[in-house]
């Protein structure tokens, strides 16, 4: 049986409704349970996706749930214990900002002087604006009240350490140790909104500072198939969209990081937003009124790509039956 990597993407509320529509149509056209996969790494939006997951929740549910659709008996009584659906968060006051920013740190500056080729201004910099006036970590709470201090096997949570923006995975062998709700706040604080979160007396935020997908963090780990879902990027690095250089940037890391999953000799298949899908997903990651949209607009593209002559090969090794959609073709 092949072993199977999962990484869902960061990418805020409307990633979080593009990983439904995906993962839906992998198990409803192939029978692929995304909670089998072998490893899950979660990143930002996707820490929460991936949590979701391993704690037993049907990706049928996921999609269900963002447009109030009626849940399995399986995942609703874990989505219950979740607290339902997106949290209603304050605005982002762009005068936070404003003052309060860092010095670089010693760490940052001596990890800039001893691998200078690595240094990624974009990272440095997000490690120097001021602390957000949002505390997820009460978000968090809710968390930590349905799992406590147990933390599911082979879930991995991306964050980025605040005083030099180095990669953390939490859940990997020999990771610092951390519950899993601040793991899971820590890889959704956005920095310059959400307050970094403290874990072990370092503070962290979000994973996506890194990189929108961390997918490269299984190079190691001998899987056969590795299944990226990325919102943050887009279809062979083409928008016509505000958000494009963005979004070409996210799918330019991605393309390393599937570069060095395939030298270690492991298939990979990406599912990236499309034309549908950029439409339905706006420009607001976090806009609570499109996940009908996205969902629909991500289940139908992945049926689509999961068809591809070069794609379709590779997914049928973790099928359970034939694409539907192949055989009414």
């Amino acid at each position: 049986m092949a072993r199977v990597g999962l990484v869902l993407g960061a990418g805020g509320i409307v990633g979080q409704a593009y990983h439904a529509g995906v993962l839906a149509a992998l198990e409803l056209d192939l029978g692929w349970d995304p909670r089998t996969a072998d490893v899950i790494v979660g990143s930002s939006a996707g820490s929460v996706t991936g949590t979701a997951l391993r704690l037993g929740v049907p990706a049928r549910d996921l999609a269900a749930q963002a447009v109030q659709a009626p849940l399995t008996e399986e995942g609703a009584g874990v989505l219950e214990l979740l607290g339902g659906g997106p949290p209603d968060l304050p605005p982002f006051e762009p005068r936070t900002v404003l003052r309060g920013w860092q010095l670089p740190s010693p760490t940052l500056l001596a990890r800039i002087a001893r691998r200078p080729w690595a240094f990624r201004p974009s990272v440095a910099a997000l490690t120097l604006l001021p602390a957000g006036h949002v505390d997820i970590t009460a978000l968090a709470e809710i968390l930590d009240g349905a799992v406590g201090e147990s933390w599911p096997d082979g879930l991995w949570i991306c964050t980025a350490r605040r005083r030099d923006g180095k990669r953390v995975t939490f859940g990997r062998p020999a990771s610092p140790p951390a519950t899993l709700a601040r793991a899971v706040a820590a890889s959704c604080a956005i920095p310059g909104y959400f307050s970094p979160v403290e874990i072990g007396g370092v503070e962290y935020f979000d994973g996506g500072v890194h990189s929108p997908t961390n997918a490269d963090v299984l190079r190691d780990e001998h899987l056969d198939v590795v299944v990226v879902v990325s919102p943050m990027s887009v279809r062979r690095g083409r928008a016509v969209t505000p958000d494009a250089p963005m979004r070409w940037s996210a799918h330019n890391r991605l393309e390393r990081e599937v570069r060095r999953l395939e030298a270690a000799g492991t298939e990979v298949v990406r599912f990236e937003p499309g034309r549908r899908s950029l439409v339905a997903m706006g420009l607001n990651a976090m806009a609570a009124d499109r996940s009908d949209r996205v969902i629909q607009a991500g289940f139908f593209e992945a049926g689509r790509h999961a068809n591809r002559p070069a794609v379709a090969p590779i997914l049928a090794k973790i099928a359970t039956r034939p694409n539907r959609r192949a055989l009414v073709a």
